[in-house]
């Protein structure tokens, strides 16, 4: 072979080569755009809802109680995604009936196996605080982990924030990150009750440091222990500021201040160590979170608050939580499946992560959530009550879609029909001026002067949502109407708004 045949060949094997490279990223590319361009189901003969368009921030169905917002468009909604096999997902059961219902679409979906059932006093358990570990392990992503939780719980206990709220939640804050930070070190891993244990045999008094008992305490042990550890650069410096704070600021407070601080951490993990908590959430962990996520599966925790209160409460918000730092964390390509956080009742569940950080960006790791209220007061409660109101519009401006039944109360109407927008509409008036003689007046000679002006109107009163809307049941044949919005691209109608009709059967 000459050299410029070697030369000619030479160029066609790399030819060949550039070939396979751009047609393989061409056909990943191609795949993981015909998964997202998947049909869940049709709005109407034109438009058709997406697994894109679901993971364009999820959907927020609203309605009052009755509406059919579950038993309708939750239903139908619900049964598109599990139908979908390239689906897994964190169900938060709001009442006791929904386990049998999400058991229903999973059989009819033929995926029975898919759906894990995480409940008080069950077989399934997943250690909170061991997984928080996991995903992240850093003393900051743990103590977050443990204060989330915690916003929700003194929120079942009082609805309105007291004054200097703030103040009291970054000082919780701070005792809770000592005690993580010297456990890490000490024991490569936190656990609820060495964090009990911890945050009791701690000094009061300065005094006590001086004392025999302090040091043989499970407090004096592990900060020796620590200090005795070889440690990096930066351990060794968030470990000093760990240590000033246990052995020279704490001991060193106002009794009230401290006391104060102590009763509000000691108040969380009273949760994580004490009845069908601990055992379901503080012992072993048979199922990891990502192994959920990226094995196609589903899980649903049956502990509705409404029935179980704070401990339903604290089993849904920590597993929901815990799913979001995994999935924030997670590297996705063309065939990683999507990515479903559902919550039913959703003002009882949501926290502030949900609308500073997991929802701005959980789209990028094919993430999404589908939150389900009653009305748009009920999550400004959940935020602080008229300082939650910015929060919560923050939170429901990155959902792609809407879906509003039947609603109660006029806030979250005029709230739906600014989301609709307005068009400009045209008035007609005039008026008649009275006969100037009797002339004009035998004749009908009268003089009409006509006037008109344009306004901007909403496309939907407020009223449409309130009124004329089909709840379901038999007596509307079991169907019940919703508008769907949608933000951005129009529907083929050129608005963003339809009147839909969803079967509860």
């Amino acid at each position: 072979m000459t050299q410029d045949q070697q030369q000619m060949l030479g160029g066609v094997m790399m030819l060949l080569v550039v070939v396979l490279i751009i047609g393989n990223r061409y056909r990943v590319r191609g795949r993981g755009s015909r998964n997202l361009d998947q049909v869940l189901f049709a709005w109407n003969k034109h438009d058709k809802f997406t697994v894109r368009g679901l993971l364009d921030g999820g959907v927020s169905i609203l309605g009052r109680t009755g509406s059919g917002k579950t038993s309708a468009a939750g239903r139908h909604l619900g049964e598109a995604i599990v139908g979908n096999r390239n689906s897994s997902g964190l169900i938060c059961g709001a009442k006791p009936e929904d386990l049998a219902m999400w058991q229903g679409i999973f059989k009819r979906a033929g995926r029975s196996k898919d759906l894990l059932v995480m409940e008080p006093g069950g077989d399934l358990r997943i250690n909170f605080l061991e997984e928080a570990s996991r995903y992240g392990g850093q003393t900051r992503e743990i103590t977050q982990f443990i204060t989330t939780v915690g916003e929700t719980l003194r929120r079942g206990h009082n609805q309105r924030r007291m004054e200097g709220a703030d103040f009291w939640e970054a000082q919780a804050e701070r005792r809770i990150y000592s005690a993580v930070e010297v456990l890490r070190l000490v024991k490569g891993t936190v656990t609820a009750p060495d964090l009990q244990q911890f945050i009791m045999t701690a000094p009061l008094k300065a005094t006590q440091l001086r004392e025999e008992g302090w040091r043989l305490s499970f407090h004096g042990k592990c900060i020796e222990a620590a200090y005795a550890k070889a440690k990096s650069t930066t351990e060794e410096h968030d470990f000093q500021i760990a240590c000033d704070y246990e052995l020279d600021e704490l001991p060193n407070m106002a009794d009230k201040m401290r006391s104060s601080i102590i009763t509000t951490v000691l108040g969380i993990l009273h949760v994580f160590n004490s009845g069908v908590v601990r055992e379901t959430v503080s012992t072993r962990t048979d199922v990891h979170l990502r192994d959920i996520v990226e094995g196609r599966k589903f899980l649903f925790i049956n502990a509705p608050p409404s029935s179980h209160g704070a401990t339903g409460t604290f089993l849904n918000v920590g597993a929901k939580h815990l799913m979001e730092l995994v999935m924030l964390q997670r590297e996705v390509n063309a065939n990683s499946p999507f990515h479903v956080i559902w919550c039913d009742e959703a003002p009882q569940l949501v926290t502030s992560f949900d609308s500073h950080s997991y929802v701005p960006q959980c789209r990028s790791h094919r993430g999404c959530m589908v939150l389900l209220g009653q009305s748009l007061p009920s999550y400004y409660t959940a935020f602080g009550g008229e300082n939650g109101k910015q929060q919560a519009h923050e939170m429901l401006a990155n959902f792609g879609h809407h879906i509003i039944h039947a609603l109660g109360d006029i806030e979250s109407a005029e709230w739906a029909s600014a989301l609709v927008g307005k068009q400009l509409e045209t008035f007609f008036g005039g008026s008649m001026q009275p006969a100037q003689d009797s002339f004009d007046q035998l004749f009908g000679n009268q003089q009409f002067t006509g006037s008109f002006s344009t306004q901007y109107q909403p496309r939907l009163q407020a009223s449409a949502f309130m009124q004329g809307l089909r709840t379901g049941g038999p007596q509307n044949l079991y169907l019940a109407d919703a508008f769907v919005i949608k933000t951005g691209e129009p529907f083929s109608n050129g608005n963003n708004c339809l009147q839909v009709t969803f079967s509860q059967r």
